[in-house]
């Protein structure tokens, strides 16, 4: 239940803050995982963006039962933005929830007292209310991105130069592109994320976390430049888990295998229980039993290929350990089972994810994929695999996974031409008609986002009559 529905109070329902802005508990996937990223954060992020850690933190707490906790982190929310000299607006978003969650304890008084506060502070904190969103619903998880770019771009209509605001906003364009797997192959200068990137940096040079993630992305074009923002990233913060798990990014798709473990590693013993890091880790060995088995320089079943593919298990094992949420993790899991000949651990955890009505459609159609593709060359079972195929190619998001949906399923029907022609119709007849709604799909959506107009002063105010 999302935690604005445990009270009746119409007025309290006016309030801006994660208790009110809807959030279903069931929509976090990480909540347990949450808190220790945050503190994370707080311990070596800039000091301004440590206020809406503590309110995140008060939130999951309430979801926790912690309520007592849920109280100090928002005395700590408050405290900083105090220190900070921040605008009185920047307040809203604490005071509403100290209001709220007082409301909750039945401590009447005290609500009465934050409710004061948040008339006080009035309109005109739209917009800092908007930017709270946007950093809140960025940490909460994949299901809320979208969210979080709508709630920046508003954030930024009002002030488009804002360092925060530019920010939050690249952050959640490269994780909206990394969702969807296709960003390897963009260009920069046709990546939204890429260019918001270069943005927030030219108004902010010394943002290591923005160095790396825009290092990212122009490894495949830019080789020097990307390496130049790596190595000034690591001199800036060498002792920053958040800039240190993209910096091992960097090195192992850069196939500097030792380079990236060491990094990886060495940001593991910051962060023990970072699922990201041991997933990172796990997929350099995967990596290298690969190239192994592709040089022709390795037997299949020799030693080294089996120590490199059970070190990939056992650090995929350690990361759904540490997050059972993590899908991707799941299917690397899935993946290197089957190459290891374990068919009969990897198939489940494919029945598994393909079932798992929580998953996004970029996750879904992902899972999918990766099952045809075992289905097809590991079981050879060619009309289970087109079946996985098809529900990939259905789920329209732009991506690698649903190219490779279609192009195996183009293979399987010219391997199937000869044997039996209708099987290859089949296909065609499928593509075409799923391509053929995609394209009335598009002509829609374009023109009712021509006609869509927002009002967002309009909205806030209306919300703040208390």
């Amino acid at each position: 239940m999302s935690a604005d529905k445990v009270t009746s109070d119409g007025k309290l329902k006016n309030l801006e803050c994660l208790f009110t802005w809807d959030v279903d508990k069931d929509d976090i996937n990480d909540l347990k995982g949450i808190p220790e990223k945050l503190l994370d954060r707080v311990k070596y992020c800039p000091r301004r963006y440590h206020a809406t850690y503590f309110n995140i933190l008060a939130f999951v707490s309430h979801l926790q039962g912690r309520n007592d906790t849920a109280l100090e982190y928002l005395a700590k929310s408050e405290a900083v933005l105090k220190e900070e000299k921040q605008d009185e607006a920047d307040f809203l978003v604490t005071y509403s929830s100290f209001a709220w969650l007082h409301h909750h304890l039945g401590n009447m008084k005290d609500m009465e007292t934050y409710l004061g506060k948040v008339k006080r502070v009035g309109e005109g904190g739209e917009t800092a209310v908007e930017a709270e969103k946007g950093w809140s619903f960025l940490r909460m998880g994949a299901k809320f991105y979208p969210r979080a770019k709508e709630s920046f771009q508003k954030a930024l209509e009002a002030k488009p130069d804002s360092v925060s605001y530019n920010v939050g906003y690249a952050i959640v364009l490269y994780r909206l592109e990394g969702l969807v797997r296709k960003d390897v192959r963009v260009k920069p200068k046709d990546s939204p994320a890429a260019k918001q990137l270069q943005r927030a940096l030219d108004l902010d040079p010394t943002d290591a976390e923005v160095m790396v993630l825009l290092a990212l992305k122009h490894q495949r074009y830019n080789p020097p430049k990307s390496r130049e923002l790596v190595l000034t990233a690591l001199e800036k913060c060498a002792d920053m888990p958040q800039v240190i798990k993209y910096a091992g990014i960097y090195f192992r798709i850069d196939n500097s295998k030792a380079e990236s473990l060491k990094i990886l590693e060495e940001a593991a013993k910051r962060a023990p229980n970072s699922s990201f890091l041991y997933h990172q880790m796990g997929l350099l060995h995967w990596q290298e039993m690969i190239k192994m088995k592709t040089s022709g320089e390795w037997q299949a079943g020799s030693a080294q290929v089996k120590a490199a593919s059970a070190e990939s298990i056992r650090l995929s094992c350690k990361t759904v350990e540490l997050k059972p949420s993590h899908t991707l993790a799941w299917v690397q899991l899935a993946k290197a089972y089957a190459e290891s000949r374990q068919l009969e651990k990897a198939e489940p955890i494919f029945a598994r994810l393909v079932s798992d009505a929580r998953l996004t459609d970029a996750e879904r159609q992902h899972c999918h994929t990766k099952y045809g593709v075992f289905l097809m060359y590991h079981r050879k079972d060619d009309t289970r695999a087109v079946e996985q195929f098809k529900k990939a190619y259905r789920i329209r998001v732009d991506s690698q996974d649903r190219s490779q949906a279609r192009d195996k399923l183009k293979t399987i029907g010219r391997r199937k031409s000869g044997q039996r022609g209708r099987k290859s119709d089949d296909i065609s007849a499928f593509l075409s008609a799923v391509d053929d709604q995609d394209r009335q799909d598009s002509a829609t959506k374009a023109a009712a986002a021509a006609t869509n107009v927002s009002g967002l002063a309009d909205s806030f105010k209306t919300k703040m009559t208390l």
